[in-house]
């Protein structure tokens, strides 16, 4: 395999990856809906929005590149399970900071490679990094206000 071939497949490894953290994170937020409290659910609606797009996204762009996107696992057993808001809001925590380190390993991985399809990914695992951490300080904030940030996202 070609030097280009090689790199190309760790892009797109690395996609494959940070796409199965977003399916995870549309999984949990369905799971988690229901035992928000009032006052969590627009939230919870919000990131569920930001979740559909960044995996329909991801998909689009894996396909574009020849490649056949993952799909979602037909279960997450570890998320469960969610009894009350209070477990909500912390697998919200979860799901944000998951999300989080798959993007920030496809950065890692673009960033090491080099290359306009790596520049590309490297831009959007930024952006997709830099969103799950705000949600996941926006959750963070409902459960610890005092612990609401963390100073590496995703690690």
């Amino acid at each position: 395999m070609s030097a280009r071939g090689t790199r190309a497949d760790a892009l797109t490894d690395a996609l494959q990856a940070a796409l199965a953290t977003e399916h995870r994170a549309v999984f949990g937020y369905a799971l988690l809906g229901p035992r928000c409290s009032a006052d969590d659910r627009e939230l919870a609606v919000t990131c569920t929005a930001a979740h559909e797009q960044a995996r329909d996204a991801t998909m689009t762009t894996l396909a574009a590149a020849g490649a056949d996107p993952v799909g979602p696992d037909p279960d997450y057993p570890a998320l469960y399970p969610v009894r009350d808001a209070a477990a909500a809001r912390a697998l919200a925590v979860r799901l944000e900071d998951g999300v989080a380190a798959g993007w920030r390993y496809a950065y890692a991985v673009a960033a090491s490679v080099g290359g306009t399809r790596a520049t590309r990914l490297r831009a959007t695992a930024q952006r997709q990094l830099t969103a799950a951490a705000i949600r996941a300080t926006r959750w963070r904030s409902r459960v610890d206000p005092a612990r609401a940030t963390t100073p590496f996202p995703g690690i």
